[in-house]
């Protein structure tokens, strides 16, 4: 169970629950036989973490998941599976009323050579209060009530190689639309101290009934380089065509020991693409540094 409660000066604060978060989670993990998960959600009217990290606000959710697990005979390719059905329901604080509920039914399972894979099929409903903005003056979806479906579908070759990949596909209903997304990220253990990594992004929405098409690709490049155990340098550059922009990140850490870690971050958006709108836009959106120091305490 986590808890947590913020406090605002205009706010009201008395309330036990307006400005808190409450998580609750009980669960089974089991490779072989029956596995649950069951979960509980809440974010208070007035709760505000001021720092980020919060997807929702003002709403309650609950969720449920069984699984039932098989560990096969000996001369099976495979090492163990397992289906599991999942569901979630959650609703507005202010009202009660439904914001979204997903019910999902799906495969996983890891061969004995490590090759993992996830196949599932979700039904959703979604009762939007607001538009949903997809990209910003182009791409929308109406306030309103929606049920569709899709497919959702992963497969990874063996981690433990020194080239290894893992593709993502989602494929089927949106909202009054449907869409196509794929993601391929491979990544290539050079040696020892230095790991090279790519990913490459497509996605298609298309509401045909209301003429508004998204294709959108983004290619990006991840470097990690380790000096030795203390020290690292992760790069990443990340290149997103409906957007026209490139973001990169550069952090050092150092970890003089366990517990201890200091941390320098670089953070910069760019435009690619000045003139679309008036005035134009500038060459940098955002540029930031960052330094983070942690440190453990033993009692």
């Amino acid at each position: 169970m986590k808890f947590a409660q913020t406090f605002e000066t205009g706010s009201v604060n008395n309330y036990f629950l307006k400005p808190s978060r409450i998580a609750i989670d009980w669960t089974r993990r089991s490779t072989k036989g029956l596995g649950y998960s069951m979960g509980y959600s809440y974010s208070g009217l007035n709760f505000d973490p001021g720092i980020g990290f919060e997807m929702l606000d003002n709403y309650y959710s609950a969720r449920l998941n069984i699984l039932y697990g098989w560990v096969p005979v000996e001369n099976s390719k495979l090492y163990s599976h397992n289906i599991e059905f999942r569901t979630r329901y959650s609703a507005y604080l202010i009202d009660g009323s439904l914001m979204s509920y997903s019910n999902t039914v799906g495969w996983d399972f890891v061969t004995k050579n490590q090759w993992q894979g996830q196949f599932s099929v979700v039904h959703n409903k979604e009762n939007l209060k607001d538009s949903l903005i997809l990209l910003e003056d182009e791409a929308f979806v109406l306030p309103g009530k929606y049920e569709f479906a899709n497919f959702m579908g992963m497969m990874s070759t063996p981690g433990s190689k020194p080239f290894f990949m893992m593709l993502t596909m989602e494929a089927g209903q949106y909202f009054d639309g449907w869409r196509l997304s794929a993601r391929f990220q491979p990544t290539w253990n050079i040696s020892k101290h230095f790991e090279l990594g790519g990913t490459y992004g497509f996605d298609h929405v298309n509401f045909d009934k209301r003429n508004m098409i998204i294709t959108n690709h983004i290619i990006g490049v991840k470097t990690l380089y380790m000096l030795n155990t203390k020290l690292s340098v992760n790069a990443f550059i990340q290149y997103n065509t409906a957007e026209h922009a490139i973001v990169s990140n550069l952090r050092l850490r150092y970890n003089p020991k366990e517990g201890n870690d200091f941390y320098v971050v670089f953070n910069e958006g760019r435009n690619t693409s000045l003139t679309r709108e008036v005035p134009n836009l500038p060459l940098y959106s955002s540029r930031s540094v960052m330094v983070k120091y942690t440190y453990t305490f033993n009692l």
